[in-house]
């Protein structure tokens, strides 16, 4: 093919032109991006990787600024508070007393208080108190775990006390006849409790059974106990003390452990704590049952622990059972004045002035029963529960002064030695070489006068 052919000629046209205007093109492009290129040198949008980087930022100041800085703000807060002492004072204890109660609350809130219902919406914990049925503090707590929900039994073991407990007109409170003094019929009773226990209860016609569960034993001894010098106390008051006060705790306890054992009750005993903790004199018997019986509990707690029972001993102040009122401190003098009035003039002449202030210890206004209920309900539903629990007013005060202050001491608080060093007086004044016996009836009369103008004075 010639060079004069025309599709030759069209063919190098095309070619010359389309490479005319890619160059032209090139030269477009250098131009554009030369001129965006020194435009977007300055440009503060562009990313890092396209764009000049930043000068470098300040150096940090340096440690004495900032130590400066701080020490100046402290100083400032420091000096505002001193200003205002009285404010943070305040603030904190608002503060530190809130925490306090929202702490106790949240404690409070996991706790069970009531007694648990069966799926039919019967009771099914039973309770079982040993105590007089006449006693405030007896009643008190039956009438309390009756209201949480619990059937509660009191163990008696006559017919009178058991018309007393029905007397109470409570369908949930009912007696548990138990002699004890008859071994074959207490566990006969104890033997058809437990079948009730085991045996599925139903409640009315009709509706699903259930069966029942056994929670605690609570054991309140009788609180009243002799008083008065050991050598005018007479035995069979000890024997009465020792058989009603503490036999009779431990037969009821004894005859109970199997039951808890089986079902991992609680067992809660319940005892008055000042005399003990003081080593009140004139309170021998108390103290000794007292004594005694926390020997027996803490045997128990050892034998029985790894079964599951836990013994809880609860030690009470003193409490209000309704007969302090304005004429209880009255009643309580002439009382004191009725016993020291049965001594003979020789002992009362010595022990007198002794026996009236050891009376005195504790008879203030007393705690409510509900702190005792309270510490019932605690000791039986807690998952963990102190061994020992303190309840009542002066509980913790007497016992830690009985503990650790030194027994001079004691006696000074308790009143002691006044009686013996006016006697001694009163002696060398009328028949100094004389014997006890001897001087007794030469000054009985002014030293009787004497006491109960000061008896006279406390009334």
């Amino acid at each position: 093919m010639s060079t004069t052919d025309p599709f030759v000629l069209a063919w190098n046209s095309i070619r010359y032109h389309t490479t005319v205007l890619m160059d032209q093109a090139d030269k477009h492009f250098d131009a554009i991006a030369s001129n965006l290129r020194e435009r977007t040198q300055d440009a503060g949008w562009i990313p890092g990787g396209l764009s000049r980087r930043p000068p470098p930022p300040p150096p940090p100041p340096t440690a004495d600024v900032r130590l400066g800085a701080s020490r100046g703000v402290g100083a400032a807060v420091w000096g505002w508070a001193r200003e205002h002492k009285w404010l943070v004072a305040g603030m904190v204890a608002i503060v530190v007393g809130g925490g306090v109660v929202m702490a106790k609350r949240r404690r409070q809130r996991g706790k069970r208080r009531k007694a648990l219902k069966a799926a039919n919406g019967a009771r099914k914990e039973v309770v079982v108190i040993h105590g007089q049925p006449h006693d405030p503090l007896v009643k008190s707590t039956a009438h309390d775990l009756e209201r949480r929900g619990f059937i509660v039994y009191i163990a008696v073991s006559s017919h009178d006390d058991e018309q007393v407990v029905l007397n109470e007109g409570k369908a949930d409170i009912k007696p548990l006849q138990i002699d004890i003094l008859d071994t074959l019929s207490a566990r006969a009773s104890i033997a058809r409790f437990l079948s009730y226990l085991r045996n599925p209860a139903v409640p009315f016609h009709g509706a699903p059974s259930h069966h029942l569960r056994f929670t605690a034993l609570v054991l309140i001894p009788d609180t009243h106990f002799p008083t008065g010098p050991i050598e005018t106390i007479p035995l069979d008051h000890w024997s009465d003390t020792f058989n009603l006060k503490l036999i009779q705790t431990l037969a009821i306890a004894q005859l109970f452990l199997p039951i808890a054992t089986e079902f991992r009750s609680r067992i809660l005993f319940v005892t008055p704590s000042i005399p003990y903790s003081l080593r009140l004199p004139f309170h021998a018997p108390e103290v000794a049952a007292i004594g005694a019986l926390e020997g027996v509990i803490g045997c128990l707690r050892r034998e029985v622990g790894y079964t599951g029972v836990q013994v809880v001993w609860i030690k009470t102040g003193t409490l209000d059972l309704g007969n302090n009122g304005n004429g209880g401190n009255g009643k309580s003098v002439q009382a004191c004045r009725a016993d020291v009035l049965g001594w003979s003039p020789s002992v009362r002449s010595v022990y007198a002035r002794g026996y009236v202030n050891a009376r005195a210890v504790g008879d203030v206004k007393g705690s409510s029963l509900r702190e005792v209920n309270a510490a019932v309900i605690a000791g039986m539903l807690d998952r963990r529960v102190k061994n020992v629990v303190r309840v009542g007013s002066g509980s913790v005060a007497y016992d830690v002064i009985g503990r650790w202050v030194p027994e001079g001491v004691v006696g000074w608080m308790l009143g002691l030695g006044g009686g013996r060093r006016l006697t001694e007086a009163v002696s060398a004044i009328e028949s100094p070489a004389g014997s006890r016996g001897s001087s007794a009836g030469a000054h009985g009369s002014l030293e009787s006068s004497v006491e109960w103008e000061r008896v006279d004075k406390l009334a």
